[in-house]
Protein backbone atom coordinates (compact mmCIF):
# COMPACT_ATOMS: atom_id res chain seq x y z
CA UNK A 1 0.00 0.00 0.00
CA UNK A 2 1.23 3.34 -0.49
CA UNK A 3 -0.27 4.42 2.39
CA UNK A 4 1.78 4.27 5.51
CA UNK A 5 -0.33 5.44 8.36
CA UNK A 6 -4.20 5.39 8.16
CA UNK A 7 -6.41 8.24 7.23
CA UNK A 8 -8.27 9.35 10.19
CA UNK A 9 -11.82 10.73 9.58
CA UNK A 10 -14.19 11.47 12.43
CA UNK A 11 -17.91 10.44 12.58
CA UNK A 12 -18.95 14.13 12.18
CA UNK A 13 -17.04 14.05 8.69
CA UNK A 14 -18.63 11.00 7.12
CA UNK A 15 -21.77 11.23 5.19
CA UNK A 16 -22.94 8.99 2.08
CA UNK A 17 -21.52 9.82 -1.42
CA UNK A 18 -18.14 10.22 0.42
CA UNK A 19 -15.11 8.51 -1.78
CA UNK A 20 -11.82 7.22 -2.09
CA UNK A 21 -9.28 5.05 -3.92
CA UNK A 22 -5.92 3.73 -4.33
CA UNK A 23 -4.50 1.36 -6.76
CA UNK A 24 -2.16 -1.55 -6.35
CA UNK A 25 -0.18 -4.34 -7.87
CA UNK A 26 -1.00 -8.10 -7.40
CA UNK A 27 1.82 -10.75 -7.94
CA UNK A 28 2.47 -13.73 -8.17
CA UNK A 29 4.30 -13.52 -4.97
CA UNK A 30 1.77 -11.81 -3.51
CA UNK A 31 -0.97 -14.48 -3.97
CA UNK A 32 1.66 -17.10 -3.13
CA UNK A 33 1.88 -14.99 0.14
CA UNK A 34 -1.55 -14.89 1.22
CA UNK A 35 -2.12 -18.41 0.10
CA UNK A 36 0.91 -19.14 2.87
CA UNK A 37 -0.78 -16.88 5.55
CA UNK A 38 -4.23 -17.62 4.71
CA UNK A 39 -3.81 -21.69 4.54
CA UNK A 40 -5.94 -21.41 1.08
CA UNK A 41 -3.16 -23.79 -0.92
CA UNK A 42 -6.14 -24.45 -3.51
CA UNK A 43 -4.21 -25.28 -6.87
CA UNK A 44 -6.84 -22.84 -8.62
CA UNK A 45 -4.93 -20.40 -7.10
CA UNK A 46 -1.02 -21.47 -6.30
CA UNK A 47 -0.57 -24.30 -9.42
CA UNK A 48 -0.11 -22.67 -13.01
CA UNK A 49 -0.22 -26.53 -14.63
CA UNK A 50 -3.56 -27.16 -12.33
CA UNK A 51 -4.95 -23.94 -13.39
CA UNK A 52 -4.12 -24.25 -17.16
CA UNK A 53 -6.07 -27.22 -17.01
CA UNK A 54 -9.71 -25.81 -15.89
CA UNK A 55 -11.69 -23.77 -17.86
CA UNK A 56 -10.65 -20.68 -16.05
CA UNK A 57 -7.30 -21.09 -17.97
CA UNK A 58 -4.77 -19.90 -15.40
CA UNK A 59 -4.53 -18.67 -11.99
CA UNK A 60 -6.45 -16.41 -10.22
CA UNK A 61 -6.17 -14.52 -7.21
CA UNK A 62 -8.11 -15.14 -4.07
CA UNK A 63 -11.50 -13.89 -3.47
CA UNK A 64 -10.15 -13.56 -0.09
CA UNK A 65 -7.31 -11.52 -0.85
CA UNK A 66 -10.36 -9.08 -2.88
CA UNK A 67 -11.84 -9.01 0.66
CA UNK A 68 -8.93 -8.25 2.04
CA UNK A 69 -8.19 -5.27 -0.26
CA UNK A 70 -11.59 -3.93 0.94
CA UNK A 71 -10.65 -4.13 4.17
CA UNK A 72 -7.70 -2.14 3.38
CA UNK A 73 -9.56 0.45 2.15
CA UNK A 74 -12.27 0.51 5.22
CA UNK A 75 -9.21 0.16 7.55
CA UNK A 76 -6.90 2.59 6.46
CA UNK A 77 -8.40 5.19 3.73
CA UNK A 78 -12.45 5.22 4.34
CA UNK A 79 -14.01 5.25 6.64
CA UNK A 80 -9.78 5.33 7.81
CA UNK A 81 -8.54 4.58 11.24
CA UNK A 82 -11.59 4.88 13.75
CA UNK A 83 -13.23 2.73 12.14
CA UNK A 84 -14.53 -0.86 13.09
CA UNK A 85 -16.40 -4.09 10.71
CA UNK A 86 -19.03 -5.69 11.39
CA UNK A 87 -19.83 -7.01 8.14
CA UNK A 88 -18.58 -8.07 4.65
CA UNK A 89 -21.19 -8.95 1.57
CA UNK A 90 -19.05 -9.89 -1.58
CA UNK A 91 -19.86 -10.50 -4.71
CA UNK A 92 -17.21 -12.10 -7.31
CA UNK A 93 -18.70 -10.55 -10.89
CA UNK A 94 -15.07 -12.07 -12.80
CA UNK A 95 -12.07 -14.15 -12.67
CA UNK A 96 -8.89 -11.84 -11.86
CA UNK A 97 -6.22 -13.01 -13.23
CA UNK A 98 -2.66 -12.40 -11.89
CA UNK A 99 0.09 -10.57 -12.49
CA UNK A 100 -2.41 -7.27 -12.85
CA UNK A 101 -2.73 -3.69 -11.16
CA UNK A 102 -6.36 -2.86 -9.53
CA UNK A 103 -8.12 0.09 -8.52
CA UNK A 104 -10.08 -0.19 -5.44
CA UNK A 105 -12.61 2.75 -5.13
CA UNK A 106 -14.90 2.73 -1.86
CA UNK A 107 -17.96 4.82 -1.45
CA UNK A 108 -19.84 5.43 1.35
CA UNK A 109 -23.74 3.90 0.80
CA UNK A 110 -25.47 4.89 4.19
CA UNK A 111 -24.21 6.46 7.14
CA UNK A 112 -26.69 6.99 10.51
CA UNK A 113 -24.68 9.55 12.54
CA UNK A 114 -27.14 9.16 15.28
CA UNK A 115 -25.48 5.48 15.99
CA UNK A 116 -22.09 5.81 14.29
CA UNK A 117 -22.77 2.96 11.97
CA UNK A 118 -22.46 2.84 7.97
CA UNK A 119 -21.94 0.75 5.25
CA UNK A 120 -19.37 0.85 2.73
CA UNK A 121 -19.34 -0.28 -1.30
CA UNK A 122 -15.96 -1.25 -2.39
CA UNK A 123 -15.07 -2.42 -6.19
CA UNK A 124 -12.15 -3.69 -7.19
CA UNK A 125 -11.93 -3.33 -11.06
CA UNK A 126 -8.72 -4.61 -12.99
CA UNK A 127 -6.71 -2.04 -15.00
CA UNK A 128 -6.05 -0.62 -17.41
CA UNK A 129 -9.78 -1.70 -18.77
CA UNK A 130 -11.60 -0.99 -15.67
CA UNK A 131 -13.51 -4.01 -15.71
CA UNK A 132 -15.08 -4.89 -12.08
CA UNK A 133 -13.44 -8.16 -10.89
CA UNK A 134 -15.42 -8.10 -7.47
CA UNK A 135 -17.95 -5.66 -5.39
CA UNK A 136 -17.66 -5.79 -1.63
CA UNK A 137 -20.28 -4.09 0.69
CA UNK A 138 -18.61 -3.69 4.53
CA UNK A 139 -20.68 -3.38 7.09
CA UNK A 140 -18.75 -0.62 9.66
CA UNK A 141 -19.27 1.66 12.84
CA UNK A 142 -16.80 4.20 14.17
CA UNK A 143 -14.73 3.07 17.51
CA UNK A 144 -14.81 6.96 18.51
CA UNK A 145 -17.37 8.86 21.40
CA UNK A 146 -20.12 9.34 19.22
CA UNK A 147 -20.88 12.91 17.94
CA UNK A 148 -24.27 13.79 19.76
CA UNK A 149 -24.36 16.92 17.56
CA UNK A 150 -24.86 15.20 14.60
CA UNK A 151 -28.43 13.44 15.47
CA UNK A 152 -31.72 15.46 14.36
CA UNK A 153 -32.98 16.15 17.52
CA UNK A 154 -30.78 18.84 19.37
CA UNK A 155 -29.17 18.01 22.81
CA UNK A 156 -30.54 14.59 22.40
CA UNK A 157 -28.17 11.40 23.27
CA UNK A 158 -27.76 9.30 20.26
CA UNK A 159 -30.72 6.70 20.30
CA UNK A 160 -29.93 3.74 22.16
CA UNK A 161 -31.75 0.69 23.51
CA UNK A 162 -34.92 1.91 25.73
CA UNK A 163 -34.49 0.10 29.14
CA UNK A 164 -35.88 -0.18 32.15
CA UNK A 165 -34.73 -2.16 35.08
CA UNK A 166 -35.90 -5.47 33.05
CA UNK A 167 -34.62 -6.77 29.96
CA UNK A 168 -35.02 -8.11 26.53
CA UNK A 169 -36.44 -11.73 25.62
CA UNK A 170 -35.32 -12.56 22.18
CA UNK A 171 -37.14 -15.60 20.21
CA UNK A 172 -35.24 -17.45 17.99
CA UNK A 173 -32.09 -16.37 19.92
CA UNK A 174 -29.73 -18.63 17.67
CA UNK A 175 -31.02 -18.39 14.61
CA UNK A 176 -29.55 -16.49 11.58
CA UNK A 177 -30.40 -13.10 12.69
CA UNK A 178 -31.07 -13.78 16.21
CA UNK A 179 -27.76 -14.64 17.60
CA UNK A 180 -26.35 -10.99 15.76
CA UNK A 181 -29.55 -9.32 17.76
CA UNK A 182 -28.38 -11.26 20.86
CA UNK A 183 -24.47 -9.46 20.90
CA UNK A 184 -26.04 -6.11 19.48
CA UNK A 185 -28.76 -5.33 22.67
CA UNK A 186 -26.18 -7.43 25.14
CA UNK A 187 -24.53 -4.42 24.83
CA UNK A 188 -26.85 -2.07 26.96
CA UNK A 189 -28.90 -5.03 28.78
CA UNK A 190 -29.75 -8.39 29.91
CA UNK A 191 -31.09 -11.14 26.92
CA UNK A 192 -33.17 -13.71 27.89
CA UNK A 193 -32.14 -15.63 25.11
CA UNK A 194 -34.73 -18.35 23.58
CA UNK A 195 -33.55 -21.18 21.85
CA UNK A 196 -34.51 -24.93 20.97
CA UNK A 197 -32.64 -27.59 18.81
CA UNK A 198 -29.15 -25.34 18.65
CA UNK A 199 -27.83 -23.51 21.65
CA UNK A 200 -26.00 -20.19 21.29
CA UNK A 201 -22.32 -19.53 20.19
CA UNK A 202 -19.75 -20.18 22.95
CA UNK A 203 -18.97 -16.48 23.29
CA UNK A 204 -22.74 -15.21 23.95
CA UNK A 205 -23.32 -18.32 26.65
CA UNK A 206 -20.20 -16.77 28.45
CA UNK A 207 -21.67 -12.72 28.28
CA UNK A 208 -22.80 -12.49 32.00
CA UNK A 209 -25.58 -10.30 30.24
CA UNK A 210 -27.18 -13.12 28.53
CA UNK A 211 -29.12 -15.96 29.63
CA UNK A 212 -30.14 -18.96 27.79
CA UNK A 213 -33.60 -20.55 27.90
CA UNK A 214 -34.35 -23.31 26.27
CA UNK A 215 -38.18 -23.59 25.16
CA UNK A 216 -40.04 -25.21 22.08
CA UNK A 217 -42.07 -22.22 20.72
CA UNK A 218 -43.88 -24.74 18.52
CA UNK A 219 -45.50 -26.42 21.84
CA UNK A 220 -48.92 -24.83 23.06
CA UNK A 221 -48.02 -24.00 25.88
CA UNK A 222 -44.29 -22.68 25.33
CA UNK A 223 -45.13 -19.50 26.20
CA UNK A 224 -46.51 -20.01 29.61
CA UNK A 225 -43.35 -22.56 30.25
CA UNK A 226 -41.31 -19.44 29.44
CA UNK A 227 -43.24 -17.46 31.89
CA UNK A 228 -42.12 -19.75 34.70
CA UNK A 229 -38.79 -19.75 33.70
CA UNK A 230 -39.16 -16.18 33.50
CA UNK A 231 -39.74 -16.19 37.63
CA UNK A 232 -39.98 -12.16 39.11
CA UNK A 233 -37.60 -11.15 36.08
CA UNK A 234 -39.17 -7.89 34.62
CA UNK A 235 -38.86 -7.08 31.14
CA UNK A 236 -38.62 -3.91 29.39
CA UNK A 237 -38.95 -5.53 25.52
CA UNK A 238 -39.20 -8.46 23.38
CA UNK A 239 -37.98 -9.33 19.99
CA UNK A 240 -40.19 -11.95 18.09
CA UNK A 241 -37.59 -13.70 15.66
CA UNK A 242 -38.57 -17.47 15.64
CA UNK A 243 -39.87 -19.12 12.87
CA UNK A 244 -40.46 -22.51 12.27
CA UNK A 245 -38.66 -22.15 8.71
CA UNK A 246 -39.84 -21.77 4.95
CA UNK A 247 -42.41 -23.48 4.00
CA UNK A 248 -42.20 -24.10 0.06
CA UNK A 249 -45.57 -25.02 -2.47
CA UNK A 250 -48.82 -23.38 -2.68
CA UNK A 251 -51.51 -23.11 -0.45
CA UNK A 252 -53.54 -25.80 -2.15
CA UNK A 253 -50.86 -28.73 -1.51
CA UNK A 254 -49.72 -27.28 1.97
CA UNK A 255 -50.67 -29.79 4.76
CA UNK A 256 -52.81 -28.42 7.84
CA UNK A 257 -50.33 -29.31 10.30
CA UNK A 258 -47.49 -27.51 8.56
CA UNK A 259 -49.17 -24.16 7.53
CA UNK A 260 -50.83 -24.19 10.86
CA UNK A 261 -47.38 -24.10 12.68
CA UNK A 262 -46.63 -21.23 10.44
CA UNK A 263 -50.07 -18.98 11.71
CA UNK A 264 -48.90 -20.24 15.11
CA UNK A 265 -45.41 -18.30 14.91
CA UNK A 266 -46.82 -15.35 13.52
CA UNK A 267 -50.41 -14.93 15.45
CA UNK A 268 -50.87 -16.83 18.28
CA UNK A 269 -47.23 -16.35 19.55
CA UNK A 270 -47.19 -12.89 19.38
CA UNK A 271 -50.56 -12.18 20.80
CA UNK A 272 -49.10 -14.69 23.80
CA UNK A 273 -45.54 -13.06 23.80
CA UNK A 274 -47.59 -9.47 24.12
CA UNK A 275 -49.61 -10.87 26.95
CA UNK A 276 -46.55 -12.00 28.70
CA UNK A 277 -44.94 -8.50 27.56
CA UNK A 278 -47.88 -6.59 29.70
CA UNK A 279 -47.56 -8.61 32.46
CA UNK A 280 -43.60 -8.26 32.92
CA UNK A 281 -43.31 -4.73 31.98
CA UNK A 282 -43.20 -2.61 34.62
CA UNK A 283 -43.45 1.73 34.78
CA UNK A 284 -44.06 2.04 30.73
CA UNK A 285 -42.08 2.16 27.72
CA UNK A 286 -41.88 -1.58 26.69
CA UNK A 287 -41.40 -2.01 23.27
CA UNK A 288 -42.47 -5.10 21.63
CA UNK A 289 -40.60 -6.16 18.15
CA UNK A 290 -41.94 -8.84 15.83
CA UNK A 291 -39.45 -10.59 12.15
CA UNK A 292 -40.92 -9.75 9.40
CA UNK A 293 -40.56 -10.16 5.64
CA UNK A 294 -41.03 -8.49 2.45
CA UNK A 295 -42.28 -11.90 1.09
CA UNK A 296 -45.98 -10.25 3.39
CA UNK A 297 -47.83 -7.92 2.18
CA UNK A 298 -45.55 -6.26 0.08
CA UNK A 299 -44.33 -8.91 -2.13
CA UNK A 300 -45.99 -12.43 -1.29
CA UNK A 301 -44.41 -15.19 -3.24
CA UNK A 302 -46.59 -17.97 -4.80
CA UNK A 303 -43.47 -20.60 -4.70
CA UNK A 304 -44.07 -19.97 -0.66
CA UNK A 305 -47.39 -18.88 -0.18
CA UNK A 306 -47.99 -20.16 3.25
CA UNK A 307 -44.97 -18.49 4.52
CA UNK A 308 -45.85 -15.42 2.78
CA UNK A 309 -49.35 -15.78 4.46
CA UNK A 310 -48.44 -16.11 7.70
CA UNK A 311 -45.83 -12.82 6.94
CA UNK A 312 -49.18 -10.89 6.56
CA UNK A 313 -50.98 -12.30 9.03
CA UNK A 314 -48.04 -11.03 11.25
CA UNK A 315 -48.37 -7.29 9.74
CA UNK A 316 -52.05 -7.16 10.65
CA UNK A 317 -51.37 -8.89 14.26
CA UNK A 318 -49.36 -6.29 15.02
CA UNK A 319 -51.58 -3.55 13.52
CA UNK A 320 -54.60 -4.64 15.10
CA UNK A 321 -52.89 -5.18 18.82
CA UNK A 322 -51.50 -1.49 18.90
CA UNK A 323 -53.79 0.34 20.37
CA UNK A 324 -54.54 -2.31 22.95
CA UNK A 325 -50.88 -2.45 23.66
CA UNK A 326 -50.79 1.77 23.44
CA UNK A 327 -53.32 1.76 26.70
CA UNK A 328 -50.58 -0.36 28.71
CA UNK A 329 -47.90 2.16 27.37
CA UNK A 330 -46.17 -0.34 24.94
CA UNK A 331 -45.67 -0.86 21.08
CA UNK A 332 -45.29 -3.13 18.92
CA UNK A 333 -43.76 -3.21 15.71
CA UNK A 334 -43.05 -4.83 12.69
CA UNK A 335 -39.48 -5.07 11.11
CA UNK A 336 -39.65 -6.64 7.34
CA UNK A 337 -36.19 -7.42 5.67
CA UNK A 338 -35.97 -8.69 1.93
CA UNK A 339 -33.57 -10.60 0.82
CA UNK A 340 -30.84 -11.61 3.79
CA UNK A 341 -28.07 -13.89 3.06
CA UNK A 342 -28.71 -15.28 6.73
CA UNK A 343 -30.59 -17.78 8.04
CA UNK A 344 -33.37 -19.60 5.86
CA UNK A 345 -30.81 -18.02 3.06
CA UNK A 346 -27.73 -18.79 4.06
CA UNK A 347 -27.53 -22.23 1.47
CA UNK A 348 -28.70 -19.58 -1.55
CA UNK A 349 -26.25 -19.31 -4.17
CA UNK A 350 -24.11 -16.83 -6.14
CA UNK A 351 -26.75 -16.60 -8.79
CA UNK A 352 -29.29 -16.39 -6.68
CA UNK A 353 -27.84 -13.67 -4.22
CA UNK A 354 -27.09 -11.15 -7.71
CA UNK A 355 -30.35 -12.37 -8.40
CA UNK A 356 -31.67 -10.96 -5.36
CA UNK A 357 -29.06 -7.76 -5.74
CA UNK A 358 -29.90 -7.09 -8.89
CA UNK A 359 -33.79 -6.38 -8.56
CA UNK A 360 -32.57 -4.07 -5.69
CA UNK A 361 -32.12 -0.21 -6.53
CA UNK A 362 -30.15 0.75 -3.84
CA UNK A 363 -27.62 -1.73 -5.84
CA UNK A 364 -27.17 -3.83 -3.03
CA UNK A 365 -29.11 -6.97 -1.12
CA UNK A 366 -30.07 -6.02 2.78
CA UNK A 367 -28.25 -6.55 5.46
CA UNK A 368 -27.82 -7.95 9.05
CA UNK A 369 -26.57 -4.43 9.96
CA UNK A 370 -29.81 -2.78 8.41
CA UNK A 371 -32.09 -4.88 10.74
CA UNK A 372 -30.15 -4.32 13.67
CA UNK A 373 -30.36 -0.79 12.72
CA UNK A 374 -34.09 -0.38 12.83
CA UNK A 375 -34.76 -2.98 15.34
CA UNK A 376 -31.82 -0.50 17.87
CA UNK A 377 -33.97 2.52 16.88
CA UNK A 378 -37.56 1.06 17.85
CA UNK A 379 -35.96 0.49 21.30
CA UNK A 380 -34.85 3.93 21.26
CA UNK A 381 -36.35 6.97 23.16
CA UNK A 382 -36.34 8.37 19.16
CA UNK A 383 -38.97 6.00 18.74
CA UNK A 384 -41.65 6.23 21.71
CA UNK A 385 -44.41 7.55 19.45
CA UNK A 386 -44.29 4.49 16.90
CA UNK A 387 -46.39 2.07 17.29
CA UNK A 388 -48.20 -0.79 14.87
CA UNK A 389 -46.28 0.24 11.70
CA UNK A 390 -44.93 -2.18 9.35
CA UNK A 391 -41.17 -1.03 8.40
CA UNK A 392 -40.17 -2.49 5.12
CA UNK A 393 -35.84 -3.10 4.53
CA UNK A 394 -36.53 -2.87 0.59
CA UNK A 395 -33.78 -1.28 -0.96
CA UNK A 396 -36.41 0.42 -3.10
CA UNK A 397 -38.00 -2.17 -4.22
CA UNK A 398 -41.58 -1.54 -5.51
Amino acid sequence: MELREAVVRFAAALRVGLTAEFERDISAADVAQFARNSGDMNPLHTDVEYARSTKLGAPVVHGAFQVALASAMAGMHLPGRNSFLVSYNAQFVRPLYFPCRVSVRGEITAWDPANARGNLKVVVAELPSGATASQIHVGFTCHEAVDTSATLVPNEPAPRVAIGAGGVLITGASGGIGSYLVKELARDCSVMAVVNRRPLHADLIENPRVRQLKVDLSEPESISHLEDMLGSHRLSGIVHAAWPGLLGGGLLTVSHQALEQQISFAVYRTIELARLLANKSENGGARLVVLGSTAGTQKPSLNTAAYSLAKVALEHTVKLLAPELALKQITINAVCPSFLSVGMNAQANERQRLTARAAVPLGRICEIADVLGAIRFLFSKNASFITGQTIILSGGQL
